[in-house]
C-alpha cells in the first residue's frame, strides 16, 4: 500500500517531472487535497455561520489532532499560515534588552535570518551567528563548536531543528538542556520536522517552537503552528489585534469575543477574514501519514537519501558535508560547478529535474528530498543528468 510506484498516484505531481525537492513547499496527497476542498465547500454554503460558529470548535478539533500528533496541550498552539510568520510573532514578542545577545548559527533559514538582523538593529541588541564548522564531525564536535560563542549576555538561542540549505538534522535536545542550565530561553525553527522525524514537545521541552504542516506532513500550503510555553504566553500579542483581544481593557471589555478559556488562542487565532481550511485539513493528513504507515516511508526515504548521497559523492569527488546520522529525508551535496542558477536551469529544462541549488562560501551546492513518491529510479536520472555536467 506504500510502496513509491503507489504512493505516486496520490499525489497531483506531473509525472514528467523528476520531483526531488518536497522540502521546499511539501506536496499535498490527493485524498487530502480532497478534504482541504470539502472544508472550502463547508464555508461557502453559509460563511457567516462558519466563520462565526463553526471555525471555533473545528479549530479545537484540528489543534486536538495536532497536539496529540506532537505531543502538547492544544491551547499551547495556534495556527500559522507559514513559519516565517510564527517565528516573525516569536521575535516582536522576546523581552529583549539593549547589547543583549541572541545566539544562532550560521545555517539558518534567509527569511529568520533576516527579521532577527532587522529587529537587532532596531532594538539595539546583537544578533550572533555561530560559524559551524563544515564539514560537520559529529554531534559533540557541533555541540562544542555552537557554544563557542555563548557570552553572559545571550537570553535567546535560534536554532533549526532541520536546516533548511543543509537539510541536517541538528542535536537539539542537547542545546535545550544546555540552555536550561545558563537560563537561556530557546526557540526552534521546526519546519522541516513534522512528519519528518518524531517530535515530542513535552519531551523537548523547548521555550518556543514553530514547525510547518504543509512540507513533510503533506497538508494543504498554509498550514504552520507556533507552541509557546504556557508559563509564557502572558506575554504573547499578536500583531493583528482582532475581535479576541482587548478583555483586560474596560474600552473593550464588553465587546470582546472570547470562544475558548485560552487567552492565547482568543488573541491568535481570529486575525481577520480569512481562508483556514488548510489549518482544518490537519487532521486528515495525520490519518494519511497512520493509513500509508509513514514511519516504513520514512525509513525507506532515508536509506534512499543515504544511496544517493553516496552515489554523487563518488561520483564528483566532493566531501560530504555531515555524518549519516545527520540525515533524514533531505541531503546537500556540493557540485564543482561555476554558476547554481545555470545548474538549476540545465536540470529542469533540459532533464525535467525539480530540485533547488545554492551557492555559498564559493561553492555550489544542491538538495536533494526524498518523498514516499520517490525510487530509485529517480536518483538514477539525476546522477545520469550530472554526469553530464561534469
Amino acid at each position: 500500500m506504500n510502496e513509491p510506484s503507489q504512493l505516486k498516484k496520490l499525489f497531483q505531481i506531473n509525472s514528467k517531472i523528476t520531483f526531488l525537492n518536497h522540502g521546499s513547499y511539501g506536496a499535498c496527497p490527493k485524498p487530502v487535497f480532497d478534504n482541504y476542498q470539502q472544508w472550502q465547500n463547508k464555508i461557502e454554503k453559509n460563511p457567516v455561520q462558519f466563520m462565526t460558529k463553526d471555525v471555533y470548535k473545528n479549530l479545537e478539533i484540528s489543534r486536538q489532532e495536532l497536539g496529540r500528533f506532537i505531543n502538547c496541550d492544544k491551547d499551547d498552539i495556534v495556527y500559522f499560515p507559514n513559519p516565517t510568520h510564527a517565528v516573525a510573532s516569536i521575535i516582536e514578542n522576546i523581552d529583549i534588552k539593549a547589547n543583549d545577545e541572541v545566539l544562532s548559527t550560521n545555517l539558518e533559514y534567509g527569511s529568520c535570518d533576516r527579521m532577527w538582523f532587522y529587529h537587532s538593529k532596531v532594538n539595539n541588541y546583537l544578533y550572533k551567528r555561530t560559524q559551524i564548522d563544515i564539514p560537520i564531525i559529529d554531534k559533540k564536535s557541533f555541540i562544542n563548536n555552537f557554544w563557542e560563542a555563548v557570552t553572559d549576555r545571550t537570553r535567546f538561542i535560534f536554532v533549526s531543528q532541520i536546516t533548511s540549505g543543509t537539510g541536517m538534522i541538528l542535536p537539539v535536545k542537547e542545546l535545550i538542556i544546555e540552555a536550561k542550565k545558563r537560563n537561556i530561553k530557546t526557540i526552534i525553527d521546526g519546519a522541516h520536522v513534522p512528519g519528518h522525524i518524531d517530535l515530542d514537545l513535552k519531551e523537548l521541552d523547548p521555550d518556543y517552537y514553530v514547525g510547518a504542516c504543509h512540507k513533510w506532513l503533506c497538508a494543504p500550503k498554509g498550514s504552520s503552528f507556533l507552541y509557546v510555553k504556557s508559563d509564557l504566553q502572558i506575554n504573547m500579542q499578536p500583531h493583528l489585534k482582532s475581535w479576541g483581544w482587548g478583555e483586560e481593557y474596560p474600552e473593550f471589555i464588553n465587546t470582546t469575543e472570547l470562544k475558548t478559556s485560552s487567552r492565547f488562542q482568543n488573541i491568535f487565532q481570529w486575525q481577520g477574514t480569512r481562508d483556514m481550511s488548510a489549518f482544518l485539513s490537519v487532521p486528515n493528513a495525520i490519518e494519511f501519514h497512520r493509513e500509508y504507515n509513514w514511519p516504513k516511508v520514512i525509513m525507506r526515504s532515508n536509506k534512499l537519501v543515504l544511496l544517493a548521497r553516496n552515489m554523487i559523492s563518488d561520483l564528483t569527488g566532493m566531501p560530504k558535508l555531515c555524518p549519516d546520522d545527520f540525515l533524514g529525508q533531505m541531503t546537500t551535496l556540493l557540485f564543482p560547478y561555476d554558476d547554481h542558477i545555470k545548474l538549476k536551469n540545465i536540470l529542469y529544462d533540459k532533464f525535467n529535474i525539480e530540485i533547488p541549488t545554492y551557492r555559498k562560501d564559493g561553492y555550489v551546492a544542491f538538495r536533494i528530498s526524498i518523498q514516499g513518491y520517490n525510487d530509485i529510479n529517480d536518483i538514477e536520472l539525476l546522477v545520469s543528468a550530472l554526469k553530464t555536467l561534469l
